[in-house]
Parts: C-alpha cells; structure tokens; sequence
C-alpha cells in the first residue's frame, strides 16, 4: 500500500481520539525528547512489507527482546505472545497451540497443526519443534490459518525464525551465561568477509544445566539439558543480481528428561508411596530423550531488471529421536519402552516476486516436499510388580504376558509426498484501498508399511496387524483480504483464510477394538475470519494492532488417551464433527520517552467443540465442552529502561516481564479433578490461573559493544501446575512450573 499524508483537520483529530482512547491517562506522560520509533518488517507474505500494513493478526520478538527476556528456546516463546501455549514437557511429544489449537506429532502417522519454519523452511514434527532461540533477527507469530502461503498443517497458525544475515565487516561475540541448577551457556559467533562478494558466518551454543526434579529411584536429579548447536552460514553475491545463501545447522541433545511425577500408582488407583512432593519422583527407569536435528537450505535471489525477483529454496531437514521410558513410572522394573523415531525430508520451492512499486503486487510459486519417516518401537516386561486393589502387587505375568519376550514390537515408515501451487496478491484499489486474494492448491500422499505385534499383551489387549495403504488428500485453500488506511500509518482490514490438515494413519499402542475399527483419519479443513486495526502514532510514541476473530474446524482431529477403565487406557485419533474458535488480541508499544519502552499483549479466546457427539469417555457427548489447552485469558507486560552512565560510556539495563495465564482443561471431559479408590483426590483435567515475573538488571556499553547483567525468571518461585495427564496404564501425572531461576550472563562484541 502506498504512503499517504493527510494532513487535515479531520484526520489528525481521528488520530487524537484513537490513541486517547487507548491510552487514556498515561498520555499525560510526555516525552523528553524528540525521537522516531523503530519500524518493524516482517516477511509474513513472503515479502518485506511494513508490519501494520499487513492483514495478519501477527506478534513480533525481537532479537533485543530474545536477549533481554532471556528466552532461550522456542517452548519458552508462549509468555511473551497472546493465544499462545507450548507444552513445557518432553521434547518428544511438542505441542503448539494458537487461538486454542495444536497437536503434537506423537507418531510419524499425525501431524502438528502450526508449522514452525526456519528462513522460510519447514522444521519437521514435533521433536524437532523446540528450536533453540540463537543467533535469530526476530520471531514472527502468525495467529490463524496460514495454509496460502504456508501451506498443510498451518491451520492454526505459523512461527517463522527469521536467521542474521552474514555482513561485510569482520565482527564477532562472545557470550557467557552462569546460573542456579549449575546451568552454563557458552556461545560464540564470528562473520567473516572473506572477499568484496562473500562472508561467512559461522555460530556455535553450548548449553548445560543441572536437573531440578529429583528421582529418589536412582538418586539422580533429572529433567537436565545438555545440548550442542551450531550453524554455518555463507552469502556471495555472485553477481550484482544474483545472491546466494547456503546455510547448514546442527543440534544434537542428550539428557535425563521427564514427563511428569505420578500422583496416583501405576494404575491410577491409589496414591503413590514415594515420591509425594512437588519436584521429587521415584522412577526405576527414568525417560532417556536424545535428539539429533540437521539441516541445510540453498537460497538463490535473482532480480530481473524490471524489478522482478525469482527465489528458489532448497532444503533437507533430519531428525532422530530416541526415547526411553518407564510408562508405569514406579521404582519397579515392571515395563519399559524405546522409540526410535527418523524423519528425512526434502524441499523445493520457487517463488516470483513483483517489483513493490506498483499498484499490483504478488508472490507466487511452486513447492514440492517428500519425507521419509521412519519408527520403532518396543516395549519389554520386567520382574517387578504392580498393585491391583483386589491382588495386591502383581508380576506382569499376571497380565498374561511373557517377560522374556517382547511385549508390544511395532515397525513402520511412513512416505509423505505433496506438491502445492500458490500465489498472494495485492491490488491498491484506490489510495487507501487495498484488496488481497490469494490461493493455495495442494495435494499430498502418505504411502504406510506398518506392523504391530501385540500377541504377547495379555490383559491390555494391545492389537496385532499388518498395514499397507495409501491415501491422498488434495485441497484448494483461498484466502481473501480487504486493507483501508483511515489515515497515515493506521488501517483497519478484514481477511478470511482457510488451510488444510492432512488426513492420516494412527500408528501408536493400538488396541485390538481399534484394530477393528480402522486407524485411517480424514483430513480436517478450517474457515476462519478475521477484523482488525494496526496503527502507529508517532507523536505519542505508540504502536497498536487489535484483532477479533472466528474460526470453524470440520472433521477436527482429536488425539486423546481414552480411559478403557482396569487400569487400561487407548491412544485414539478420531475425527470430531466440528471444532469452534473465536477471540481478540491486542499487542501494544508505548515509549513514554526514548529510553523507556512499555508493552502490554492480552489474548481472550473461547473455543469449544461446537459438535462431538460420542467424543468423550464412554461415548459420551462431548459437544459444548471447551478444547483442552485453550485459556480464556492471556496476558503480558514488561518494562524496559535504559539509564543513560556517561562517566562509564554505558547505560544501566531494567527489565520486568510478567505474563498470566488463565485456568483451562487438559481432557475433552473437561475433568476438574479426579477422584481415587480411598475417597481422596488428585488434581486432573483443569489447571488454574497463574502468572510467571521475570527481571534483569545490568549495564550495557554504548554501541552495544559489551553487556553484564543479572537475570531471574520465576522471581516468586510459583509451583503452578504446568500439565497433568493421564498415560497408558491410567497413571495420572503432573509437571509443575520450573522454579526460580537466576544468574548472570555476559557478552562482548568485536
């Protein structure tokens, strides 16, 4: 859209009345001196386009809010963003939620509902989600469905981590961040200009911390990290038109992790007898979680003479993850699991850009992706027991199973294959009008060879079958948006978008009643819309985006643990009628001066199954009730002041961050609480409000050159309870907040 000045009497009175209204009386704090707001870009559409001028509910961090929060990983992201949740659980099984929906990949036949991109390429499912939040130039939140642009399995939305670009100086950092629970980060990047035409970046992390939860079984403390990354990064510009952009990453994570302390025995009866407090298990074979994330992208830009762009992206991703655990969560040898899961995925992607100044503009390509994903998984028996109510403690003979032999063996692969054509236009109606319509056509095929062996189950019937199969799912997804300056720097627009979710197999610890039934899930489709305002005041220092939206899910699909009752429990994966969003959220900046700045984000969501008649446990209706993982509130604000030391050439650094959650459900019950054998109670199925305050003081030299500060997050060392949940033998497990954590940290560059 293009600049306008209005300079009118009307217009500037219009101005007045929306920053009055949103501000009211802090408005009274004026500015000390004269100073301009940083604009913020973003690549949302696939292009760099002003932030408040594109028609995208969209929440920005940047790479001094990544530094300054002191978040360090991706699950860490959701208190600095309205409507969203990111599990704080295993690695292996991350899950997402925008605006109330997510879903983690548990086996390689599901997928996520938000895609997580890395410069424009697709992370993969849900291990290898958790990216840490290094050497990045922003994060970009894209709340709704981004199926357009973004493609399959963005129906809630989209986190793209916008990577720095090597430079033409030679510059460098050095960083060093000690902490409580013997936690210590080294890291260290260098770019080098190795002629006119090329650099080279090069960045490495180290990150190790001690665990916070101890495990009376083994004497250890567990729930650790252990990590090793690095990145290489190479720009030429092998001619005035052309650049290329060659990038490979690597991550590798081994560690003591964890899933959650029992609150009842194995089979969810009782109490358990050890292990009652907060932060304190007792688990004979506590969860072994090593991942290995790779991955290298090839980028080509070349700009024709008349302004125009071609790209082309290519990109291979892997990830393995082994994962080794206790399911029955005991100090009892009584069964254990292994998981080897491997994705390989490869992607291609070309795109054409119009020139920016015209009245039309727009991005369109092709994009083809396969993957190759792989699983094994085992269970074994062991020679302890369990106690049944009625027998008291049981071998897992008693079950009718053979120790000496597998338990459950599970083998498969899954090949995904999918090509999509795609393009986003804008067209300045008139000077204040503009209209977009875009369009994604995709089509997708998932090729299955799977078998499960539950022969040796007993009681927990586990099924036994063979399966070979292939589906395809194809989609045209439209999206439509309308973009009207009211005046400079502030629009109102309306956008409805729709995505896609493929369909696919369900390739867990089926019983033989699922067997039966069929695991093959159909692909769900969302229709969502979408009202909002984004301006910038410069006079009052302020920035606003608001959004009101509604989304509608059809054959929603629901990945839950089904109570089978006896200490027996079903992964199921079903297709719910229809699934139902709708919400607000509202970002805002204000510089009361140049070296203050304030933010504030609310969220407010309601989101429910409008439609899930057998859905619940026992066939009950499950419509009307709210989405698990889905708060009615979310909320932030931070402050962050710089005071200006010139005898030291440096400013001295405050910042408070605070974000609340409000209560929600983890169950499709809506289960408040679950009540045992004994008459006693363990907490289940709803988790309450909490709120979370970060601090950190230090100084910074000016230019940016060198900083020392202090750090705490957690400051009031809340316990809340993070997720509950109940597992395969009916054990109900908790996971609370990590407590506080505090430190200093360092960082000099060059």
């Amino acid at each position: 859209m293009k600049h306008i000045n209005f300079n009118n009497k009307t217009n500037t009175l219009l101005r007045a009345a929306i920053a009055g209204t949103v501000l009211g009386p802090i408005m009274a704090v004026q500015a000390e001196e004269s100073f301009v707001m940083e604009e913020v870009v973003v690549t949302a559409q696939k292009r760099s386009e002003r932030l408040i001028e594109v028609p995208i509910s969209i929440s920005t961090v940047s790479k001094e809010a990544i530094a300054q929060t002191g978040v360090k990983e991706l699950k860490e992201l959701g208190s600095l963003t309205p409507n969203l949740q990111i599990s704080q659980n295993s690695d292996f099984g991350t899950q997402i939620t925008i605006r109330g929906v997510g879903a983690n990949s548990r086996n390689i036949g599901f997928d996520s509902r938000v895609g997580v991109y890395l410069d424009g390429v697709y992370i993969g499912q849900s291990p290898a989600a958790n990216q840490g939040l290094v050497d990045l130039e922003r994060v970009e939140v894209l709340r709704g469905p981004q199926g357009t642009l973004f493609g399959k399995n963005t129906v809630a939305g989209a986190i793209s981590l916008i990577s720095r670009k090597p430079g033409k100086e030679l510059e460098g950092s050095v960083g060093l961040n000690l902490g409580n629970f013997n936690n210590r980060e080294l890291q260290a990047s260098v770019n080098l200009p190795l002629n006119d035409n090329n650099s080279l970046k090069v960045y490495a992390n180290s990150t190790k911390r001690d665990g916070y939860i101890r495990n009376l079984a083994i004497n250890k403390d567990i729930q650790e990290r252990d990590a090793v990354s690095g990145r290489l990064h190479l720009r030429s510009e092998l001619s005035p038109a052309l650049e290329m952009n060659l990038s490979v990453d690597y991550l590798k994570q081994d560690r003591l992790g964890f899933n959650g302390e029992p609150l009842t025995d194995t089979l969810g009866f009782f109490k358990p007898t050890e292990g009652l407090e907060k932060y304190v298990t007792s688990d004979d074979h506590p969860l072994i979680e090593n991942k290995e994330n790779s991955g290298s992208s090839l980028t080509f830009d070349y700009e024709f003479d008349n302004g125009y762009t071609l790209k082309s992206i290519s990109a291979y991703r892997f990830t393995e993850l082994f994962y080794d655990a206790s399911p029955d969560y005991s100090p009892e040898d009584f069964l254990f699991v292994q998981y080897t899961d491997t994705y390989k995925q490869t992607t291609q992607e070309f795109q054409i850009i119009s020139p920016d100044d015209t009245n039309f503009k727009y991005v369109a390509g092709l994009f083809l992706y396969k993957q190759e994903s792989e699983t094994d998984r085992d269970a074994f028996g062991g020679s302890g027991t369990v106690t049944h109510p009625l027998l008291g403690p049981v071998p897992i003979s008693a079950f009718g199973i053979d120790a000496s032999k597998k338990v459950v063996d599970i083998d498969g692969t899954v090949d995904t294959e999918s090509y999509a054509i795609f393009a986003n236009s804008t067209y300045d109606l008139t000077d204040r009008l503009t209209l977009g319509i875009g369009f994604r056509f995709s089509e997708e095929t998932k090729d299955v060879e799977w078998s499960i062996d539950g022969t040796n189950s007993g009681a927990f019937a586990i099924g036994t079958t063979n399966v070979t199969d292939s589906r395809t799912d194809t989609n045209f997804s439209p999206s439509l948006s309308l973009n009207y300056s009211l005046f400079e720097d502030s629009y109102i627009y309306g956008r409805a978008s729709s995505g896609f979710k493929s369909g696919g197999y369900n390739l867990d610890f089926i019983n033989i009643n699922q067997v039966d039934a069929g695991i093959e899930f159909d692909d769900e489709t969302v229709e969502s819309y979408e009202i909002g305002y984004k301006g910038e005041f410069p006079d009052q220092h302020l920035r606003l985006n608001m959004a009101l939206f509604y989304s509608q899910f059809d054959d929603y699909q629901v990945n839950q643990y089904v109570d089978l009752g006896g200490g027996r429990t079903a992964l199921a994966i079903t297709n719910a009628a229809t699934v139902v969003t709708k919400g607000f959220e509202m970002d805002l900046t204000y510089y009361p001066t140049a070296n203050l700045q304030l933010t504030a984000a609310l969220g407010l969501l309601d989101a429910s199954f409008d439609s899930f008649p057998n859905g619940g446990t026992g066939g009950s209706d499950a419509s009307g009730n709210k989405l698990p993982y889905a708060p009615e509130m979310t909320a932030s604000l931070s402050g962050q002041y710089y005071y200006p030391l010139p005898s030291i050439n440096a400013s001295l650094l405050l910042r408070s961050d605070y974000s609340y959650t409000g209560g929600y459900f983890i169950t499709i019950n809506n289960d408040d609480g679950h009540t045992l054998l004994d008459g006693s109670t363990v907490d289940f199925g709803k988790l309450d409000s909490y709120g979370t305050l970060s601090a950190r003081i230090g100084l910074v030299g000016d230019g940016d050159t060198w900083s020392v500060s202090m750090w705490g997050r957690n400051l009031t060392d809340s316990n809340h309870l993070n997720y509950s949940f109940r597992d395969f033998f009916g054990t109900i497990l908790a996971g609370y907040a990590m407590p506080r954590t505090y430190g200093v940290e360092a960082r000099y560059d060059f």
